[in-house]
């Protein structure tokens, strides 16, 4: 049996990816985020998920397979107070990044793959082969994602980056 969901490797004080984002706080409470420099707004380290269903959904829109929205949440878990991790939806609590992805793109899906190889590691260690195979063939599609993105078969290639009525041209 897959398991999907596991403890964020970060809260063990595990290696996990991350990436740059500008972020605002008033009162210790998250306010704004974006991906480019931001009035008042700080650059700090946003852990990426450990599900597979938010990393592959980071990985559609970082190489403009898909137009949704990425969102920074603070991390669930109370150990790490004040960690901030990204999500795809509107989780409680969770603030739109701001900003063109194009910059970024290239530099997401590869931290995504990466953490999508640290989860197959984690079940390695945890000796559940087959859930590392699993994990590991993730991993793959994705880099096949960001390929076939680079050849020109993103929606952003397609719609010349305007919003398309309907499927890709």
């Amino acid at each position: 049996m897959v398991q999907d969901e596991i403890r964020h490797p970060a809260l063990t004080g595990g290696l996990w990816p991350v990436i740059s984002i500008r972020i605002r706080r008033e009162d210790q409470r998250l306010r704004a985020a974006s991906w480019r420099p931001a009035p008042q707004a700080i650059p700090e380290d946003v852990l990426l998920p450990c599900a597979w269903r938010e990393l592959e959904g980071l990985t559609e829109v970082a190489v403009g397979l898909s137009r949704s929205r990425i969102y920074v949440r603070e991390l669930a878990e109370h150990e790490l107070a004040g960690r901030l991790v990204l999500c795809l939806r509107g989780a409680p609590g969770a603030i739109q990044v701001q900003g063109p992805m194009a910059p970024v793109g290239e530099v997401l899906a590869a931290r995504t793959r990466s953490a999508v190889l640290h989860v197959a590691a984690v079940h390695h260690a945890a000796d559940r082969e087959e859930d590392r195979q699993v994990w590991r063939a993730r991993a793959r599609q994705l880099l096949k994602a960001s390929r076939a993105a680079r050849r020109g078969r993103s929606v952003r290639a397609t719609s010349a980056g305007l919003p398309t009525l309907g499927g890709r041209s």
